[in-house]
């Protein structure tokens, strides 16, 4: 039985490796067609259907108006207004109705067209001109025949008309005038074009820097970021449980001497002497009583006149300034810089001007306008142009007729006015008149005093008095008084007939004790007085409450974990180690990780920069020449003629 069962193996294996040979053989002998070509042709099919849907949508009314104006219509705009329905790629997939766009541009004579398809399978675009035999009406198509031919054409034949009307006239005035044997010369003309620089231009999707073309895509390619797993050891610390414990130790205080200092009065023997009497006379300066005789002050009135000031008036206007010849130069002043998503915001006016200096990429952001994970940001500067005046030389000033000048106000007499010294005198109408009024006490004698504020005349007089003592003739006060004294080195106590003379001497103190040690010091005595203080001699230990006793107290903490599964003691802490999984993500060289997505970016710039395209415009004029031929190739005769002879 197990023999049957091996040959069962043995014939499944060999029929698994006869179909995996014919197999082989069908792929080698029939290969897969190549499927590049029709995937192509589905790109471009879907290109056609967006220009198709463009040259539709952007009638007359719906075209940029002013050269180098743009207007953008985005696949998914195409969508929501019902105009295309959504493009699939070789893949099935659809195809980006962000990253794919329609483009018009306005150029001088035509309209430059970018379709950009963004699929799965493929990203690209196609640029197209257009001119009035595209998308233009018949009457435009006209217009852009016009053009075509140039301004020459037209005014030849603007001209020509012309011509033709006067030329037969001037040939038959010719004829009339040589019989005469008159000479003439006959004035030609001719009208000349040529070609003059007008503006810079650029392919749509490129921006103007001077004389160049500057476009710079940038693409963002995304990948998952690499995920790493370790494992992270932290160590967790909590403070240990602690247990304090104490021992006291006691033993009689120890006991040292010292001294204490202080000062008391030494004891004397006195001797008591009546004091000697002294008689003093002492000079004071007497009482003064005053009294005043008031009386009114003698006026006399004075009266003085004046002639009037005469004050001239004028009429004052300003003088008339005229400034010399001034020097005018402008230049570009820097005055804003300006950051934007735009990238057309350069422009070149008459005043103003914005200059495109800087372009970078950064990472996009939430809510910003432009949508993406990179965009392109343009640095600007704005500067204006500033006019400034110089002046060749000082201003000058004139008057009018009758008018002086006087710095820079022009001045003509009017009338005059009649004017008093000050506000004190009286205008008469003939003159200024000023009444003033004096005081004085001549009518009462030299000893009444003039009192000006209050107009009165006062005269004071002094009379001397003594409370006690005698009155002398010098104001004064003679007083004699009675004194007691001591000699100096005796104390004085008591007064008037009781003051006595006490003689201090044979200063002591009192004798030592067994405690006490006093010592004479002048008339004080110095004691010093012996005590004895308890203190503790031996280090730690500190006097009790009652200063009999010396006390020392031990204290003893010990740590444990105990309650805290898994930590270990250390010194005052628990610890325990912890382990943990951290996930890091990375990336390879040349990627930024968004460690929110947990993808890789990788931004990638293509640049572009090319010689911007110089416009022309046409430019005619007329050329006028005299000759006495009646005709000239290439020239028209005007009709004007002069004569020569």
């Amino acid at each position: 039985m197990e023999e049957k069962r091996g040959l069962t193996i043995k014939g499944l294996l060999l029929r698994l490796i006869l179909i995996i040979i014919f197999i082989f053989l069908l792929v080698w002998l029939f290969p897969m067609p190549n499927l590049k070509p029709l995937n192509n042709q589905i790109f471009a099919d879907n290109v056609a259907r967006m220009k198709e849907v463009a040259k539709t949508y952007y009638t007359t009314e719906r075209l940029p108006q002013n050269i180098g104006e743009t207007k953008k219509m985005t696949l998914k705009e195409m969508i929501d207004n019902h105009l295309i329905l959504p493009l699939t790629d070789s893949k099935g997939k659809k195809c980006s109705t962000r990253d794919s766009y329609v483009e018009i541009t306005k150029m001088e004579n035509e309209y430059v067209i970018k379709v950009n398809l963004s699929c799965s399978d493929q990203k690209n675009y196609i640029i197209e001109h257009f001119g009035c035999y595209d998308i233009c009406s018949d009457t435009c198509k006209a217009l852009e025949a016009a053009t075509t031919a140039g301004c020459t054409t037209a005014y030849k034949t603007s001209r020509a008309a012309v011509v033709r009307k006067t030329t037969r006239k001037a040939v038959d005035n010719w004829t009339t005038t040589a019989k005469k044997n008159k000479l003439y010369e006959y004035q030609f003309v001719k009208n000349s074009c040529h070609d003059e620089f007008d503006s810079y231009s650029c392919p749509a999707g490129y921006v103007l820097v001077g004389e160049y073309c500057l476009k710079r895509n940038a693409e963002t390619e995304v990948k998952d970021a690499n995920e790493e797993k370790t494992i992270v050891s932290n160590v967790d610390t909590v403070d240990a449980k602690a247990t304090s414990s104490s021992t006291t130790d006691s033993k009689p205080a120890d006991e040292k001497e010292s001294y204490n200092t202080s000062t008391i009065t030494a004891g004397y023997k006195k001797t008591t002497y009546s004091a000697a009497l002294k008689t003093v006379t002492k000079t004071l300066t007497a009482d003064a009583t005053y009294s005043y005789d008031v009386k009114g002050a003698v006026e006399t009135k004075t009266t003085q006149t004046a002639s009037y000031t005469v004050i001239q008036n004028y009429d004052v206007v300003d003088a008339t300034v005229t400034y010399p010849d001034k020097e005018v130069s402008s230049s570009w002043k820097y005055r804003a810089t300006i950051t934007s998503y735009d990238a057309t915001l350069g422009y070149m006016g008459d005043t103003t001007k914005v200059v495109l200096v800087d372009t970078w990429q950064e990472q996009s952001c939430p809510g910003c306008e432009i949508s993406g994970r990179v965009v392109t940001v343009y640095k600007y500067y704005r500067y204006e142009l500033v006019t400034s005046t110089t002046s060749m030389g000082s201003a000058k000033y004139s008057c009018p007729n009758g008018y002086t000048l006087s710095g820079t106000v022009c001045k003509k007499p009017t009338t005059k006015t009649n004017k008093c010294p000050d506000s004190s005198w009286t205008d008469t109408g003939s003159g200024c008149k000023k009444t003033e009024s004096t005081y004085s006490c001549s009518k009462y004698g030299s000893d009444y005093k003039l009192d000006k504020s209050n107009k009165t005349c006062t005269k004071t007089s002094v009379k001397y008095s003594c409370s006690k003592g005698t009155l002398t003739n010098e104001k004064y006060c003679n007083v004699t008084e009675k004194d007691y004294v001591c000699p100096d080195n005796m104390e004085k106590q008591g007064s008037g007939e009781n003051t006595v003379c006490i003689d201090k001497h044979d200063y002591y103190c009192p004798s030592n004790t067994d405690t006490k040690t006093y010592t004479l010091n002048g008339t004080n005595c110095t004691v010093k007085t012996k005590v004895s203080e308890p203190y503790c001699k031996d280090e730690g230990y500190v006097l009790s409450a009652d200063k009999k006793k010396c006390v020392k107290t031990s204290s003893k903490t010990e740590y444990t974990c105990d309650g805290l599964d898994g930590y270990t003691l250390e010194g005052n802490k628990c610890t325990k180690v912890i382990n943990t999984e951290k996930i890091t993500y990375s990336c390879d060289q040349g990627y930024v990780l968004d460690e929110a997505n947990k993808e890789c970016l990788k931004t990638v710039i293509d640049e572009d920069t090319q010689l911007a395209t110089k416009n022309y415009k046409p430019v005619c004029k007329d050329e006028y020449k005299w000759s006495t031929s009646t005709k000239i190739d290439g020239w028209s005769y005007t009709g004007n003629k002069r004569q020569i002879n």
